[in-house]
């Protein structure tokens, strides 16, 4: 038998989601079974899957040691070293860093080890368990650069996640595209996900609504430097909005935009958020590079 105290990280959540983490070498259906079969009790009494369990609370597990372990996976040990995670901001509660380009946000069929989260994980390994490990709020594209948002805690993860459904996050982008950009202004529409090619399609009828404003920042002949702010999060929405309006971003081929000397992938950057009168910034070195040196 094994007694476990829940911590305030894994209070707040339903018994069966808790399970699925703790007992994450188990599948669902066996977890489920397990609670049918009375082996678990919280605080002295059985219980059903759906009941939510609550700092301080005590959940017994009846079942041998050997048989517990053969329904965890092993842990990862993670090496802190050599890490090279450019850390913007940090508190008690979230981390923010600057993703390069070229990085994945989230592991995928592709890449699994060298990602941002997995840096993330292994600078913030005092902080995992196995009921929690920190976790992005959102994420960018592999060739967008820019600020991503971790949370530390479960609290935190559930704070900022309510946020950002709710808006309260505000997200701006730096992005370099081609053509004069006369004036500021907004597109809204609607997006279709293409399928087997990783694009979407702008128009007036679509599976999701989008908002993008953009303000400009500086102009310079052949190029204008804008400030994108995201009023929704889509996919590429920024990207295909651009395109959409005749100025695609640099380097995008995927949405009309040309290569420029060694710029194969869109100059965008993720540079400002704001949110509980907190501002965050970081810079893009390759978009100051850019503008250096094709922009004088």
């Amino acid at each position: 038998m094994r007694k476990i105290i829940i911590e305030k990280n894994d209070s707040d959540q339903r018994l069966d989601r808790f399970l699925m983490k703790y007992l994450d070498n188990s599948s669902r259906g066996n977890i489920y079974k397990l609670i049918r079969k009375k082996v678990f009790k919280l605080n002295g009494k059985r219980i059903k899957e759906d009941v939510f369990i609550k700092e301080n609370d005590v959940l017994e597990i009846f079942l041998a040691e050997e048989t517990i372990a053969s329904l965890q996976k092993e842990e990862e040990k993670v090496e802190k070293r050599g890490l090279d995670l450019p850390i913007v901001y940090e508190d008690e509660e979230i981390l923010f860093v600057n993703k390069p380009k070229g990085l994945l946000t989230h592991p995928d069929k592709t890449e699994y080890k060298n990602t941002l989260s997995t840096k993330v994980l292994a600078y913030l390994a005092d902080y995992s368990t196995r009921r929690f490990k920190p976790a992005p709020v959102q994420r960018l594209d592999k060739n967008t650069s820019g600020l991503v948002l971790f949370a530390k805690t479960y609290d935190s993860l559930k704070k900022f996640n309510e946020k950002m459904r709710n808006r309260e996050i505000e997200k701006y982008y730096l992005a370099v595209v081609e053509g004069n950009v006369e004036k500021n202004g907004e597109i809204k529409g609607k997006l279709t996900k293409k399928e087997g090619i990783n694009k979407v399609q702008v128009g007036k009828t679509g599976e999701k609504e989008f908002h993008t404003k953009y303000k400009v920042l500086e102009r310079y002949g052949k190029y204008t430097l804008l400030e994108v702010k995201l009023e929704t999060g889509r996919t590429h929405q920024i990207r295909a909005s651009l395109n959409h309006i005749g100025h695609p971003i640099v380097g995008d081929r995927k949405y009309g935009g040309k290569t420029i000397g060694n710029v194969r992938s869109q100059l965008l950057h993720a540079y400002k958020v704001k949110f509980d009168g907190r501002e965050i910034t970081c810079n893009s070195k390759e978009i100051d590079e850019f503008l250096k040196k094709y922009c004088k």
